[in-house]
């Protein structure tokens, strides 16, 4: 399979190097040199022995817990969070007059959706809002795969319970809008939405969901980790409840992606391309847009 390298047992080359890279010179640059080097041996052997088994935000998991635990690093996201959740919702009112003069709101409301994706410090480390807001712009015009496209909005129209899982701040309003949508179309759909159980970069909480009122639309449900991604083995039964139990799952994002792929034909994900990894081996421009169907 094409997604082998992201998936596959093991850890990929190039996912090993960009976790050394991002972690080994990450700790203050004025500890001792034996700190430092104590650090980095461990950097090593975090990323060579999870590769064998675990996936890319279960080993970054633990390598930002050891920066924390050594040093005290732990960047807080908090005003990020903040500025992009009001950044967005001051997008709100326009995106919903595009969504009402639409002849498809639904399908608009995903392009926006996956548009959304966009607001995440974990591969680049920042965000453009220029490029942000001509993602939005564009979103109409967003060159997607059609048949997924449509069978993903004939799941939503006939699901009877739908996780929603989420990704990042700013990302979680047009969530919230492709989630009216659903509703619209679907007035008797359960639809429960998850988030980050505990902060993590800048991925969405509970405190994220309520700021933009999410919380007032449908159910919203911690996760009980702090781990991107959704791993099984990690999140709180709630969760694994709600994924079992579901017609449908829709996975924002990478990260969940990475945690969750071949654990169920109902889940359909939803990331753009953000990194060349992704890129590659999906064959197409970085940014693209991808519906991709669980197995």
């Amino acid at each position: 399979m094409i997604t082998d390298e992201i998936t596959g047992d093991g850890l990929s080359p190039r996912c090993m190097r960009c976790m050394v890279d991002k972690y080994l010179d990450a700790c203050p640059a004025n500890v001792p040199w034996r700190t430092r080097a104590s650090y980095q041996r461990q950097v090593l052997r975090i990323v060579a022995d999870g590769s064998q088994t675990m996936t890319a935000p279960e080993i970054g998991h633990h390598l930002s817990h050891l920066l924390r635990d050594m040093f005290g690093i732990e960047r807080d996201y908090t005003q990020v969070k903040h500025h992009f959740n009001q950044l967005v919702l001051g997008l709100e009112d326009q995106i919903v007059r595009r969504l009402e003069a639409s002849d498809d709101p639904l399908d608009l409301a995903i392009r926006c959706a996956l548009v959304g994706n966009f607001i995440d410090f974990g591969p680049t480390g920042d965000v453009s809002e220029t490029k942000l807001l001509q993602l939005v712009e564009d979103a109409q015009t967003m060159d997607l795969d059609q048949a997924a496209l449509d069978e993903l909005k004939e799941r939503m129209a006939n699901a009877r319970t739908i996780a929603y899982l989420t990704d990042n701040c700013g990302e979680v309003v047009f969530d919230k809008l492709l989630i009216a949508q659903i509703l619209r179309i679907n007035p008797g759909v359960r639809v429960t939405a998850i988030v980050r159980g505990a902060p993590t970069s800048n991925d969405a909480t509970l405190e994220d969901a309520r700021e933009v009122g999410l919380d007032t639309l449908v159910e919203v449900v911690g996760n009980g980790s702090d781990l991107a991604g959704t791993s099984p083995a990690h999140v709180n039964e709630r969760t694994l409840q709600a994924l079992a139990d579901s017609d449908l799952v829709v996975s924002k994002g990478l990260a969940n992606y990475e945690t969750l792929s071949g654990r169920g034909k109902n889940i359909r994900f939803l990331f753009l391309c953000k990194c060349a990894l992704y890129r590659d081996l999906f064959e197409v421009p970085l940014y693209t847009g991808m519906i991709v169907r669980g197995v």
